[in-house]
């Protein structure tokens, strides 16, 4: 049997609790949310945007599906040389500006989200080691994060930073 769906002031509810910097805001369509405030990575704080909502028959945003992070400042600095990862590494790339592309935080072919889980406990943590592993990609070009990559279909597995 499917586990149920968390209502959205279940999550809201977790959020306030596990992460009260993380303010809710009316989401951009009927039974959403976006939460914004800061999180932190290695060093640096990143004000972030995690937008979810309920999961709606015949929709397909992708809001709707997992919730949807994006890093609103600093920007996410592109390194177009970049040998190992794309121009920025684990994003679901949008145009016109991919520095506010969604951050690639889970596997969903995997199922390791679904709405039955509450996004605090999962998504939030998922985020703060992307941010990490993204200030280590920023300093030696290396990602580090994991992940698995679309064009070789392969997981590729964390490596020990030590």
């Amino acid at each position: 049997m499917a586990a149920s769906v968390k209502s959205l002031g279940a999550q809201v509810q977790a959020m306030a609790r596990d992460w009260p910097q993380l303010q809710p805001s009316r989401g951009l369509g009927p039974r959403s949310v976006v939460w914004f405030g800061e999180l932190k990575g290695l060093e640096r704080a990143f004000h972030v945007s995690i937008e979810y909502g309920l999961p709606v028959k015949g929709r397909q945003d992708l809001y709707r599906v997992m919730p949807v992070v994006r890093v609103l400042r600093p920007s996410l600095t592109p390194n177009w040389e970049a040998k190992e990862e794309a121009p920025l590494p684990h994003v679901y790339f949008e145009r016109p500006d991919i520095r506010l592309s969604p951050l690639c935080l889970f596997d969903p072919k995997a199922g390791e989200w679904d709405a039955s889980m509450l996004i605090s406990r999962t998504t939030v943590g998922w985020t703060v080691r992307w941010l990490a592993a993204y200030e280590f990609w920023e300093m030696t070009g290396r990602w580090i994060g994991g992940g698995r990559h679309e064009d070789a279909g392969v997981e590729k597995e964390p490596e020990n930073a030590a």
